[in-house]
């Protein structure tokens, strides 16, 4: 049956192999993942991620975005499977291609994994590419339930490849081998069921060939030794026992620690270095251009003064200060049911000199083209250089250019290694470290599940130790690292909701001491300040904008004024939510000041400045404009909005992105143009949708149902209110619920002469009315529009 695996997997699509993998024919196109290499949480199809997108042409250096630390989040995307599916099926389509997904030593994979592939054979034509999964020895629990999935699919998809000989392991003796070869032997057991020939070379600190040519040796001396390709080696299980056994256990905890520090080592050097520390290596400076530094300091004393409200509103509305706010009614638009917040300035247009055109935002002529990732990935939103890093190419084909490999370090895995390894050394708190750094580097690939995996793990390890200072800040960073998943990721059958989230990050924040890293410090405030200005409600909006504040006032006093007027635009965020447009006007000014002559030259001040552009395209949405101003209001909010879509599309900021066209869709709904209005929603709710950002959909299917409705489609406009009634309740919103109540009282007003539609209603009153009382949400006559 073996010789015709490769010719039946096309007809069958999915087919489990028993035993060892027969050579693919000549010509084959295959992308193969061992399961034994490095088990840890979705690793396997985290790699099948990376080699598909490189085929693609879509590899961007083991990551799919920079991650920044802001009150806007970072969203990771769906769920693994659902991305590496999305991917296969796209390579389907390619034409003349006619690759094959195999998966080797399917049983030796972790939990995860298991039940990821599991789902993929349990739905039928979801998956357009041919998967074969092979199994060398007999499965159990998890992998039984994947091997018993693809047979009941089809009974003639389980057949037998080539039978591995583990028996050969038994009868050897190991003592009798040549030195050299039992020690490389030894080592690569210790590596694990599966072990790299360029690891192995560096445990041994030996030349590679040197090593390739001792298991040559070994393998005419009648050992086992299996060599997978790609430089991957393995050995049958009896083998690795006897092996292991024969190690002492000094030796062996030796070469842990050594494994451990060169995994370790190499995830470093993987990625990008973090930016300085503030206080220690000083104020990170521009590429091309320093900053004053006494300039941002007088900013940041400025963005913290009382405003007056009239006088900026004025100067809003006429561009010149000295006129006074018209509080008149409010301008004409669809939901004229829905009060607004009395909000400053709409607008930061700075008129022309006479006989000059007009500044326009989206006019910029010159955008930053994608730079390298080592600039555009920081930990926290601070300027940085472009370090100079050699970014080694992920993925590469073989000579035959089919077969598509792995040739380089990955800093999740490798982080995941280094910390097992270290654990079997006996050094908890370097394995606690590294699976905190794994958490954060799988939360920022979009595999959430396996951040809370690691996350756990470092927690569980941490427990097992006596408390101190050091162990504190550990169990803070985990802590940390597992509240933004749940603030950020979909999930609620996960446990990602924004309570749980607050509730870990008060949890990390209890644990830190007085002289905790600014760092820390910084990043948690962020955290908090993030999940609080989702929830929403006034106390929560006061608790995030004295988060961020308090953030500043750390990282000026830490020496970093540059890191502190990167939270200009998180300020900024919380008060035009509180309808206090003017100061979040002052805020805005104060940091395209500092970022916007920049932003051709570096990506964080890129990014900086199409942050504030959005903001300032929100402005007319919370503002009360004068009488007869409206539309020039709404054209600037999207010249506005042109802007700031230009830059992330620059910054390949999906989720960003996607929020820019919800605004937009907003600002022509405002503007009663609503054809226009349901094509930018319907963008935000593909794109949000592909990425999995739950509280960007709550708010689209909202407002996309407001649109639909006054297009006369009925009984879409309540099923998209459902659903954003559902979404803001998996989440834990209450900020969306309120605004979901002023929503579907506008509705049933509309529809109450409508009988059709009912039911509809009733259901959505329903889930209104459970998700009120789960998150304690009242519900005033009078409520106060919060969208």
């Amino acid at each position: 049956m073996s010789d015709n695996i490769w010719q039946r997997i096309h007809e069958k699509m999915i087919i489990a192999a028993r035993g060892r993998l027969p050579e693919p024919p000549p010509g084959s196109q295959v992308i193969r993942v061992s399961c034994e290499v490095a088990p840890a949480a979705l690793r396997p199809l985290l790699e099948a991620r990376r080699m598909t997108e490189a085929i693609l042409g879509e590899a961007r250096s083991g990551r799919t975005r920079p991650r920044t630390r802001t009150l806007f989040g970072d969203t990771p995307e769906r769920a693994t499977e659902a991305v590496v599916v999305e991917l296969w099926n796209r390579l389907a389509k390619q034409d003349g291609a006619r690759w094959v997904v195999v998966f080797d030593a399917v049983e030796q994979a972790d939990e995860a994994t298991l039940a990821a592939l599991t789902r993929i054979v349990q739905q039928s034509g979801w998956l357009r590419l041919p998967l074969l999964l092979v199994f060398r020895d007999e499965p159990k629990e998890a992998a039984a339930e994947l091997l018993a999935a693809v047979r009941a699919r089809d009974s003639d998809s389980v057949v037998r490849g080539e039978e591995v000989l583990a028996s050969e392991a038994k009868s050897i003796q190991w003592s009798s081998l040549p030195p050299d070869v039992l020690r490389a032997l030894r080592a690569g057991a210790l590596i694990g069921p599966g072990f790299e020939i360029r690891i192995l070379a560096e445990l041994l600190s030996v030349d590679p060939e040197l090593v390739l040519e001792r298991l040559q040796h070994a393998i005419d001396l009648g050992v086992p030794v299996e060599d997978r390709g790609e430089g991957k080696f393995s050995l049958p299980s009896s083998a690795l026992s006897a092996l292991s056994a024969s190690i002492i256990p000094s030796l062996a905890q030796a070469w842990h620690r050594k494994l451990g520090r060169l995994l370790g080592a190499r995830a470093a050097r993987t990625v990008p270095p973090p930016p300085p520390a503030p206080g220690i290596a000083g104020v990170a400076k521009f590429q091309a251009e320093s900053v004053d530094d006494a300039r941002v300091a007088e900013l940041i004393d400025m963005s913290h003064e009382v405003v007056d409200l009239a006088s900026e509103a004025a100067e809003a509305a006429s561009g010149t200060s000295g006129a006074g706010v018209d509080a008149g009614p409010r301008p004409v638009a669809p939901d004229m049911s829905r009060p607004q917040a009395v909000s400053g300035e709409i607008s930061d247009r700075v008129e022309p000199a006479q006989g000059t055109a007009p500044r326009r935002p989206v006019q910029r002529k010159t955008v930053l083209a994608p730079p390298a990732e080592g600039a555009r990935s920081t930990r926290r939103k601070t300027l940085l250089l472009k370090p100079d890093v050699d970014m080694p190419a992920p993925v590469e084909l073989s000579a035959t250019g089919k077969v598509a490999t792995t040739t380089a370090g990955d800093p999740l895995i490798d982080n995941v290694r280094a910390a097992e390894h270290m654990r079997r050394a006996g050094d908890l708190d370097s394995a606690a470290e590294h699976l905190c750094e794994a958490a954060r580097e799988a939360a920022e690939m979009g595999a959430p599940q396996a951040a809370v995996e690691h996350a756990n793990g470092a927690l569980a390890l941490l427990a097992t130790l006596p408390v101190g200072v050091s162990r504190q800040r550990l169990k803070a960073r985990a802590l940390l690292e597992l509240g933004r998943v749940q603030w950020q990721a979909p999930g609620y059958e996960h446990g990602f909701t924004l309570a749980l989230a607050r509730s870990s990050l008060e949890a990390a924040r209890a644990e830190l001491d007085p002289d905790a890293p600014v760092d820390l410090v910084v990043d948690l405030a962020q955290a908090l300040a993030g999940v609080h200005f989702d929830l929403g409600d006034p106390p929560s909006l006061a608790r995030a904008l004295a988060e961020v504040e308090e953030a500043s006032r750390v990282l000026h006093a830490a020496n970093d004024p540059i890191g502190a007027a990167c939270l200009f635009n998180d300020q900024a965020a919380v008060h035009v939510r509180m309808g206090d447009g003017a100061h979040a006007l002052k805020l805005l000014r104060a940091s395209r000041a500092i970022f916007d002559a920049r932003a051709q030259d570096d990506p964080v001040a890129l990014r900086e400045l199409a942050e504030s552009e959005h903001l300032l395209a929100n402005l007319p949405l919370h503002a009360r404009m004068r009488l007869g101003r409206e539309e020039e209001g709404y054209a600037i909010g999207l010249d506005h909005a042109l802007a700031a879509e230009r830059a992330f599309r620059e910054l390949d900021d999906d989720r960003e992105l996607a929020r820019v066209w919800e605004t937009m869709g907003r600002l022509e709904l405002k503007r009663l143009r609503l054809e226009e209005a349901r094509h930018r929603l319907e963008a935000a709710f593909e794109a949000q949708t592909r990425i999995g950002d739950l509280t960007g959909l709550a708010q689209t299917t909202e407002f996309l149902s407001e649109v639909l409705a006054w297009c006369g489609r009925n009984a879409e406009a309540i099923t998209m209110l459902r659903d954003s009634v559902i979404y803001n309740r998996d989440k834990g919103s209450p900020r969306g619920l309120i605004s979901n109540r002023q929503a579907f009282t506008a509705l049933s007003s509309r529809f109450a002469q409508l009988p059709q539609h009912a039911d509809g209603l009733r259901e959505v009153e329903i889930l209104l009315a459970a998700g009120e009382r789960e998150l304690g949400v009242s519900r005033p006559s009078d409520a106060t529009a919060v969208r």
